[in-house]
């Protein structure tokens, strides 16, 4: 009888063991599983980012350029308004020798 006895528990132990390697392997697929997921989620917030990123750098180089762009315009108006102060301020008088070399300068172009 001990040796059924005995066999009876070692099948017992056999189906223990089983049962517990069925449960340690359920629990290390969730994990799995979830672990999985959570890399997904962070591939995810990875790539958002990256188009965030890409998307405000392209928004600041705009906003940079037309900065850039309306303050060149702006000082090239006050340019234009100073040299067109300075040109009316500015009184020419011509002479004959003045005239005379002016004359040949451009007929020497013709040449």
């Amino acid at each position: 009888m001990s040796n059924i006895q005995d066999q009876e528990q070692y099948i017992q132990s056999l189906v223990k063991i089983k049962q517990i390697e069925d449960q340690v392997q359920k629990e290390i697929d969730e994990r799995k599983e979830e672990v999985q997921n959570q890399i997904k989620s962070l591939e995810a917030d990875l790539e958002n980012s990256v188009t965030n990123a890409e998307n405000e750098g392209r928004l600041l180089v705009e906003t940079s350029i037309e900065k850039s762009r309306m303050k060149a315009n702006e000082e090239a108006k006050m340019i234009i308004s100073e040299a067109e102060n300075k040109a009316k301020s500015i009184t020419f008088q011509f002479d004959q020798t003045m005239m005379k070399e002016i004359l040949e300068i451009l007929l020497s172009g013709i040449k």
